[in-house]
């Protein structure tokens, strides 16, 4: 029997880690695509520190424990992930600082060691001047004891402009050769095709060997696929929440959104600003251009301004078409508003005037009626991306009020409608989960247990214990219809594709870097 027929899920299309035997993976080099761009945060000392951890531990929590599980140490591996976006600034700024992910392994080594002691032993990347050129001698010929995890420096390093693409193409073969085993974990990257998540496992393949997707990447794809299936199903009890910055990285799948049907989009975030701008465009009858930019949203750099111009022009297409298609546009009924960026205090406005004013954040009246405005008539599915605020603003940490409030609704519902789905996809909106604390965490859940005991129970003779004192576990383990996906980008672009193919389509076929899995997987 082929080795694809072994360890192949029918479903997704694509061959599994959870799927091999011990004999797969022991002595063997594995290289692991991971998707390790977190972000850093300075400290008083010039160093960095991870600020949010989630989508390494993620990581141990699924396909490195099934590595273990499979080989108990015996075996190599090789780390490669990006971080940020190096190769967009001049003279290798922040080469040996806010992108080394020098810092990223030495948490990764932290976190590894409370797992498994002194199992495996971190060989971090190598320093700024050296790049790539010694990175894998360390790995060549088995040099590494068994245990031994090999970081490789910030994969984007490689796309400095200075390095032909013969080298980038040089490195990738000679990581193919050196490694046994190519594992994708990076669904947040998946989105993308670059070398390392399609030209690295197709040279491999022809080099008859393993090509397979981590667990985490497998559980990415089925839970977004069983969530789609319920928004094909039942679109009217569909809400989508939609914040951050730009309506270009969310126009696709919005106006898929539109297309099935969903019952309603809340707007929120920075781009809710070219929705106002658009809808009163429409009222007036008036073209917006570069002419009629308002004063505090008027930048000196040109290229911004156009921008802006597009993202108005894209509001007013979903607009358009939510009016054609009968889906409902909720836009916030008061905001946060402040004079300039970096003032010391905020006002509320029932719609801001951007000639004289920003909005941070959603109102307070906003904020209370969440519950009525998402959560009503039945909705059952709700997916939410990208903050409704300035929550990592630098001196008022209240514009993180309405994302706050947001999440703790939708993980109450959860705990308290067994027949509720919530969805956070990625990016910033699953950091803000984080500025929750623990014990904050905790009380709403047992408020929640509590709701649902009988009235005759006395709660005061109750004590509820928590095993864990960590909301990263509460909110992605405690319950099975409260997913937080590890992609922000990579969700959109999979429901979107899910949506337009009614999820008629293998799970691995709506993504690049699934479908060239998918492909090899056939071959």
């Amino acid at each position: 029997m082929a080795l694809r027929q072994i360890y192949m899920d029918k479903q997704i299309g694509i061959a599994l880690l959870d799927s091999l035997n011990p004999e797969h993976l022991r002595g063997k080099t594995i290289f692991i695509r991971c998707d390790f761009n977190v972000p850093l945060v300075s400290t008083e000392k010039g160093y960095y520190r991870v600020a949010d951890d989630t989508r390494i531990r993620r990581f141990l929590d699924t396909t490195f424990k099934k590595i273990h599980e499979l080989t108990e140490g015996d075996c190599r591996i090789i780390i490669g992930s990006h971080l940020g976006r190096p190769h967009k600034q001049k003279g290798h700024l922040g080469w040996d600082g806010i992108f080394n992910i020098q810092y990223v392994s030495s948490h990764f080594d932290t976190l590894i060691r409370k797992l498994y002691g002194d199992t495996y032993t971190i060989f971090p990347p190598e320093i700024i001047d050296s790049h790539f050129e010694h990175s894998l001698e360390v790995v060549s010929n088995k040099r590494t004891p068994p245990g031994g995890i090999k970081f490789l420096p910030n994969l984007r390093y490689l796309l400095d402009p200075s390095n032909p693409d013969t080298y980038r193409k040089e490195f990738i073969g000679e990581l193919a050769n050196v490694s046994d085993v190519y594992i994708n974990c990076a669904f947040g990257c998946s989105h993308r095709t670059t070398k390392s998540i399609k030209m690295l496992p197709q040279l491999m393949k022809t080099q008859n060997k393993l090509v397979v997707a981590g667990t985490l990447l497998n559980q990415e794809i089925k839970n977004l696929g069983t969530f789609g299936r319920r928004v094909i199903s039942q679109p009217s009890k569909t809400v989508v929440i939609a914040g951050g910055s730009k309506v270009s990285d969310k126009i696709n799948v919005l106006k898929q959104f539109v297309h099935t049907g969903v019952k309603a989009i809340f707007i929120g975030g920075k781009m809710v600003n070219s929705f106002l701008i658009a809808r009163k465009a429409k009222l007036k009858m008036t073209p917006f251009d570069l002419s009629n930019i308002p004063r505090t949203l008027l930048s000196t750099n040109e290229e911004s301004n156009e921008n802006l111009v597009n993202e108005v022009s894209l509001a007013g297409e979903i607009i358009d078409f939510a009016n054609n298609k009968k889906v409902n546009l909720i836009f916030p009924e008061d905001y946060k508003c402040v004079d300039e960026f970096k003032a010391p205090s905020f006002f509320i406005e029932s719609e801001p005037d951007f000639e004289k004013v920003l909005q941070m954040d959603l109102g307070p009246k906003t904020i209370e009626n969440f519950k009525n405005t998402i959560l009503s008539d039945g909705v059952e599915n709700v997916f939410w991306n990208g903050p409704l605020g300035a929550y990592d603003h630098p001196t008022n940490h209240d514009y993180a009020e309405g994302s706050l409030a947001l999440a703790q609704l939708l993980f109450e519902e959860t705990l308290t409608n067994q027949n509720f789905s919530a969805v956070i996809g990625g990016g910033d909106s699953a950091a803000i989960l984080n500025k929750i604390g623990a014990n904050q965490l905790k009380n709403l859940i047992k408020r929640c247990i509590e709701k649902q005991l009988a009235e005759p129970i006395n709660r005061d003779l109750l004590n509820m214990e928590f095993p864990v004192d960590d909301n990263y576990i509460l909110w992605n383990y405690l319950s099975s219809n409260f997913f937080v996906s590890t992609g922000g980008g990579a969700s959109l672009e999979f429901l979107e594709k899910f949506l337009k193919e009614e999820g008629n389509g293998d799970l691995a076929s709506y993504l690049p870097g699934t479908s060239t899995l998918m492909e090899l997987t056939a071959a």
